[in-house]
């Protein structure tokens, strides 16, 4: 039966795959691609006429043109709550122009004229659908123009803003990189199998149904194709088709006492194979079915400060979004206003989180640790790796990259806009920054998880704690995450989202599942005192932001097209020696006055 269902659901995914790009398929021969044509002639045209009188002209510019197709369905308790009919189509048209030269250009720089008005986004547009070389070519025309027009106007500012200062390093604005082309294979058109779609959503929704003491849940599935089509006047060019699906579902209730209690999962595709099968993905709804009415009478805990040992892909998942965003570094713009600049550097640093481009040669991990960033690596176990490429969003071919050598810090990633101690890109570029692709966290300290478990009860004895925490989902992601955050937002609430799945381990074996626990992010120096690892690594995949201040000055903006970038690594259980948790603090928002009618049933 599960084979059955396996084939069926590869049929219409692959099926639903085909559909999203068919509008596309003829524009993306290499024999006649009218928009690659469109695009080459009025780069040349650019490069070779585009001045203003007694101005620099522009000495590089970058087209990327974005075909973007999406088509979403959502479920709830079997019932279809939102389809669209087709896929939803559109073209992001994106102009990249520098002026100056490699050393000194109009980037890395915001003003407070230009930070959040049109003239940040002046070289992202939406372009027509319709492959009609005269309107494509007019399209970047004007792009081109108003591009050129804030160029001339950021570099003029940056240049009497750099007259004041004096002092400080040396760096050049963008790297120079050797010349790259680069495409892959689309797919061949077969039939869709829509109602494979629905029924999968309805099914999995429907296990709600059962659990009345779950208030609110949803399955969404969402296919969405990117494909991009970049050149540049280096003579880079590439051509690249990025199919992603997504299943997601979500629920959430409360408490008696009104603390919320909410989970999710997501698994990402890139083909049907990638995916598990029907009957995997309803088992696991149903245990997290299961487990969310179980919280609901479970306990918290005031606070604790001791030993926490991340188990399976909990480990891979806490790893990834509290540590591995840290391993790409972006370059902080320099600003006409020193106060505003102040100002922003302060708050993109609490928003993405600080990097570690100062703590290069210094041990950031246990000397047992290593971790290296592999986007050419398709496969872990049989699993789909998401970060897999050939080249980044720049053109630049992407390569093996050591990141952390038994502990030692010895690179970190970056894109084509230099920082202090590294000057080339490793090709890392991915949507509005640089970000890992396959993260993979080795070791040579490790344990069974029966071992694990030993030396995490022997720790909390040590410090005279009556049990210790086992961490299984780290909700780190963006899908739990992302719905406490709004609740807390409506409840004008503050703190953590809480931990979908942490237990107490006592000393005689047996766990008991904890809600409302918190956990606030990690500190760096708390990476550095992971005392050992499991032996089975697991693998966990999930959307990544770049960070925040790569908005202002990587050129293409929103080069994802349909969403953030998603990352995988590869990392075994980890034992922290010790972290500190907390119960959730209210106030928390008032619990339905009756009961759901599907008690009735």
């Amino acid at each position: 039966m599960a084979a059955k269902c396996r084939t069926a659901r590869s049929k219409w995914l692959v099926g639903v795959v085909a559909i999203l790009l068919a509008p596309f398929l003829q524009a993306q021969s290499p024999q006649d691609d009218v928009v690659m044509r469109a695009m080459k002639d009025e780069l040349a045209r650019s490069m070779s006429q585009l001045r203003l009188l007694q101005m620099d002209k522009p000495y590089f510019i970058a087209y990327r043109v974005q075909d973007v197709a999406v088509q979403e369905i959502t479920a709830t308790l079997g019932s279809l709550t939102s389809r669209t009919g087709s896929p939803t189509h559109n073209r992001i048209v994106e102009v990249e122009l520098r002026v100056g030269d490699y050393g000194l250009d109009n980037t890395n720089f915001f003003s407070e004229r230009s930070f959040g008005g049109a003239a940040m986004f002046g070289g992202i547009g939406e372009g027509s659908l319709d492959n009609n070389y005269s309107q494509i070519r007019r399209e970047l025309w004007l792009a081109t123009d108003r591009k050129y027009k804030q160029a001339l106007e950021d570099l003029s500012a940056k240049r009497a803003a750099l007259k004041g200062r004096s002092g400080g390093e040396n760096i050049p604005d963008f790297s120079k990189e050797p010349p790259n082309t680069g495409a892959n294979v689309i797919p061949e058109d077969v039939l869709p199998h829509l109602d494979e779609l629905e029924a999968t959503a309805r099914d999995l929704s429907a296990v709600f149904r059962s659990a009345p003491e779950i208030y609110r849940s949803e399955v969404r599935i969402r296919y969405s194709d990117v494909y991009s089509r970049y050149l540049n006047s280096e003579g880079t060019t590439f051509t690249r088709s990025q199919p992603l699906i997504m299943l997601e579902v979500r629920a959430e209730t409360q408490a008696p006492d009104g603390q919320p209690i909410a989970d999710s999962f997501a698994v990402y595709g890139r083909d049907a194979a990638a995916l598990p099968s029907t009957d995997a993905l309803l088992a696991r709804v149903r245990q997290m079915s299961a487990l969310i009415v179980k919280l609901r009478s479970s306990a918290s805990l005031d606070r604790y400060n001791g030993p926490v040992l991340f188990e399976g892909a909990a480990a891979a998942e806490i790893f990834l979004q509290q540590f591995g965003s840290r391993l790409a570094t972006s370059r902080s713009p320099i600003s006409d206003n020193p106060q505003f600049e102040m100002m922003f550097s302060q708050m993109f640093e609490r928003m993405g989180g600080a990097s570690f481009q100062d703590k290069i040669g210094a041990r950031v991990l246990p000397s047992f640790m290593s971790v290296r960033d592999n986007p050419s690596q398709t496969l872990f176990n049989g699993l789909a790796l998401l970060g897999t490429s050939s080249v980044d969003d720049d053109g630049i071919k992407t390569r093996e990259t050591v990141l952390i050598d038994h502990g030692i810090l010895k690179n970190l990633l970056a894109a084509r806009v230099p920082v202090s101690g590294i000057l080339q890109s490793t090709g890392s570029r991915r949507g509005w920054g640089p970000l890992p692709s396959n993260l993979f966290v080795t070791s040579g300290k490790t344990l069974s998880s029966d071992e694990l478990k030993q030396e995490l009860l022997r720790r909390a004895k040590e410090r005279g704690l009556d049990y210790a925490l086992i961490v299984r989902r780290a909700g780190a992601g963006s899908g739990a995450s992302i719905m406490e955050m709004a609740r807390q937002i409506a409840s004008r609430q503050s703190g953590s989202p809480s931990i979908p799945e942490i237990y107490k381990l006592y000393f005689d074996g047996h766990e008991e599942p904890l809600r409302g626990v918190r956990m606030s992010d990690i500190p760096v120096e708390s990476f550095k005192e992971i005392v050992a690892t499991g032996d089975a690594p697991a693998l966990y995949s999930d959307e990544l932001m770049p960070r925040v201040s790569s908005m202002l000055f990587m050129g293409f903006s929103f080069s994802s097209g349909s969403g953030l970038p998603v990352v995988s690594c590869v990392a075994p259980s980890l034992l922290f020696e010790e972290l500190s948790l907390a119960r959730s603090e209210g106030p928390f928002p008032p619990t339905p006055v009756s009961p759901s009618p599907l008690a009735a049933k």
